[in-house]
């Protein structure tokens, strides 16, 4: 025990690039019918709020802590996306402001603080190679550039921001099953820059690339949801996995014991509430964690305006 939280002590900074990539439920992350394009010209405007109740820590050097251990994080994101056409095909221009708060942070009795603030902005361009509405077939590809303008202090154990440079290349294809079920696919890759204000504020954190999959398995429910809200549209109930690989840590060159390693379970319901505004809710579990903070329980609540 004794052990434990000497090695606690000593990674602790590590945490702080390491917090905002424990879940996959992030900013860049992705809802079932997200890359089926609109309309030329539109414009959406979104906010989410994301809860995420942790409690269990994984180190991949000294074990897992359960007891005393916990992490309630609570962000808010706003996001504006526009769609138009090039060369005949869609693309869109994605940005992502989150924003938020991380408290009651403890590894076996150790206490991290809590953060509030901003997250790191985040740009994004997407473009449609496939885009068959008639087939309900679309394959898509978007490039995420986080940009470090988040809140963070190297004194913090936990930070909103990350002090560094981020890009994720993300891979999309949807495809209609039947008249009523979608098959939505998904694969990322994302590249993390250095940060050199990490562990006393001069050490450098270096990070591997981090490899995802998305799966959602849709099936549309609108017929039975109209009998009690008549001007509903495009109702969905999904079933989803999202597994995160690699992202193993270092500080100073020494591994740290965090990576992105977690495979998780999540359901969502969505709706056109009416022809321009939409609602989601959506609900997740990790069924397995490691180098991270383990997800017992996650929502996601999401209201869109297009206009």
């Amino acid at each position: 025990m004794i052990a434990f939280r000497r090695f606690i002590v000593a990674i602790v900074g590590g945490l702080t690039a390491a917090t905002m990539a424990a879940s996959p439920s992030q900013a860049i992350d992705y809802q079932p019918f997200d890359w089926v394009p609109f309309p030329v010209g539109t414009h959406i405007a979104m906010g989410y709020y994301d809860y995420g109740a942790d409690n269990q820590y994984n180190s991949t050097i000294t074990g897992t802590a359960k007891k005393n251990t916990d992490l309630q994080v609570s962000i808010g994101i706003a996001r504006y996306i526009y769609y138009n056409e090039v060369f005949g095909h869609p693309f869109d221009v994605d940005v992502i402001q989150p924003f938020g708060s991380l408290s009651d942070g403890r590894i076996d009795g150790y206490r991290l603080g809590d953060a509030s603030g901003a997250g790191d902005l985040i740009l994004s361009p997407g473009f449609w190679f496939i885009n068959r509405p008639e087939q309900r077939q679309w394959l898509s590809a978007a490039t995420y550039t986080s940009i470090p303008t988040g809140t963070y202090d190297s004194r913090r154990s936990l930070n909103l921001g990350k002090n560094r440079w981020q890009n994720d290349l993300q891979g999309d294809l949807t495809q209609g099953l039947s008249d009523k079920s979608t098959l939505d696919v998904s694969a990322d890759w994302t590249y993390y820059g250095d940060n050199d204000k990490s562990g006393t504020g001069q050490q450098k954190l270096t990070q591997n690339s981090t490899y995802a999959i998305y799966a959602w398995l849709c099936y549309d429910v609108t017929d039975v949801v109209r009998r009690s809200w008549p001007g509903a549209s495009n109702a969905e109930i999904s079933f989803g996995y999202a597994g995160l690989f690699g992202g193993k840590q270092k500080i100073a060159g020494i591994d740290n014991g965090t990576k992105t390693r977690e495979d998780q379970l999540r359901l969502t319901y969505m709706m056109f509430l009416s022809p321009t505004w939409q609602g989601l809710v959506s609900v997740n579990h990790d069924i397995d964690a490691s180098g991270q903070f383990k997800q017992n329980f996650g929502l996601t609540l999401r209201v869109a305006k297009m206009f």
